[in-house]
């Protein structure tokens, strides 16, 4: 019976130790693995606390205030394009150019209204998902301060001898309950950690959503820039065109004629000399300037300032004037450059390019000229001519006495050709200096 006392408690013995040893190789394992977990995740940043002055509730309301305004908005905005295509089918009178702007500036003002409530919402968005990030950060914090003083009971409980530890126990069975409770402990332990990683995973994906909303909110305050400054340029076009007409009908019926029959010829001349085909590695840059084709592939499919043209088919005459500018030091000016400011054309005809124009602060103006005078001073000339059906513009670099070297927008490696063996002297109907001031 001694004996058998004996064996049994030997037994006992090597259990506890076994559980002993079970106990500290899982604690060194949840140690390394709560590291893990408290690991803050690469490139998350602290929020400001004024993200928690508001309840969740309250932005939400205002979200849903400022949604229901955007889309009272965009309603009146559907109204005003209604109103802008019933104009343009009307009869093209001054008048009607005239309301068409003023529906525009509407238009434009309430799109303005529109973006600038999309910015509000998307910054109380942001509000929100800073106030959740700080829920989420400060429930993190505190599961890791109970799971460390945990983790510090279980630590202190191992680092003391098992035979200390039976020795201390007055039964085996409170023994064996102490064992219980580590045990249980270590399991509340690895529920922690799956909530704390569970914690963090949302914390990361609050945090990344907060991110795509900043860029969400960067790019509408952008476009709200560029539906202000269209805003301005409406005003403009409708201060140029009482201007460009004398507020008189009739002027406005015959510049509207001249205009349109010149974008006319280009497109006709463009056609029959072999179509708007896009080309490749056309520009070329020199001492003199640069060389510019209409049909560049960079530049020849964009609408001539937002009309039914195009740069390819009726892009001559501002790529003209963008060479002559390259060759008086405006390197950086391209036919884009010169495209891209609507107050270069006509408030009664958009594509028309007016006689003074404005690139990168330059004013440049076309002016009546003599072709030998002006090459045998350096500068360049602007030649229109009736060819193929239609009109068209080059510049002319040098010679005499119809003897021209030209610069030539349309065809294909047009620079520095023969005028001559293109177009004749007879076929010349405008000649223009460009002034630079």
């Amino acid at each position: 019976m001694k004996r058998f006392f004996a064996v049994s408690a030997t037994l006992i013995v090597a259990a506890f130790i076994s559980i002993g040893i079970s106990t500290a190789m899982a604690l060194r394992g949840l140690s390394v693995a709560y590291a893990a977990a408290t690991t803050t995740p690469a490139g998350i940043g602290t929020t400001s606390a004024t993200t928690t002055a508001q309840s969740t509730s309250t932005l939400q309301a205002q979200i849903d205030y400022n949604n229901q305004q955007i889309a009272s908005l965009n309603q009146q905005i559907a109204v005003y394009q209604q109103e802008l295509q019933q104009v343009g089918a009307n009869k093209k009178t001054l008048q009607a150019a005239i309301n068409a702007l003023n529906i525009q500036k509407n238009k434009v003002q309430t799109q303005v209204a529109a973006t600038e409530r999309q910015i509000a919402v998307t910054q109380l968005q942001i509000q929100e998902l800073g106030a959740s990030i700080t829920d989420t950060e400060q429930s993190i914090a505190a599961e890791q301060a109970a799971l460390g003083a945990e983790l510090r009971i279980l630590q202190k409980s191992d680092n003391q001898p098992l035979l200390m530890q039976l020795l201390g126990s007055k039964t085996l069975g409170e023994a064996w309950d102490d064992v219980n409770a580590t045990l249980q402990m270590q399991e509340a332990i690895q529920n922690k950690m799956l909530t704390l990683k569970s914690q963090e995973t949302s914390l990361a994906s609050s945090k990344s959503a907060s991110q795509q909303q900043q860029v969400t909110l960067a790019a509408q305050q952008q476009s709200l820039t560029a539906q202000q400054q269209s805003l301005v340029q409406t005003v403009q076009s409708k201060n140029q065109l009482l201007v460009q007409t004398n507020a008189q009908e009739s002027t406005y019926e015959q510049l509207l004629a001249a205009a349109e029959a010149e974008l006319n010829s280009f497109s006709a001349f463009t056609q029959n000399a072999g179509g708007s085909k896009l080309l490749g590695n056309e520009t070329q840059c020199d001492s003199w300037g640069c060389y510019y084709s209409q049909r560049d592939a960079a530049w020849g499919s964009l609408p001539l300032n937002g009309t039914r043209y195009t740069l390819a088919s009726d892009g001559c005459l501002v790529t003209a004037m963008a060479m002559v500018m390259t060759h008086y030091g405006y390197r950086n000016v391209t036919p884009v450059t010169i495209n891209s400011n609507p107050n270069n054309f006509a408030a009664y005809y958009p594509a028309y390019l007016l006689t003074t124009i404005t690139v990168d602060g330059v004013t440049a103006t076309r002016r009546a000229s003599y072709i030998d005078a002006t090459l045998a001073t350096g500068n360049p000339v602007i030649v229109g001519l009736r060819a193929y059906g239609g009109t068209h513009f080059v510049v002319l670099v040098s010679g005499s006495r119809g003897n021209y070297i030209m610069k030539d927008p349309y065809v294909q490696n047009g620079n520095n050709i023969p005028f001559a063996d293109h177009y004749s002297l007879r076929s010349i109907y405008a000649i223009a200096r460009v002034v630079v001031s």
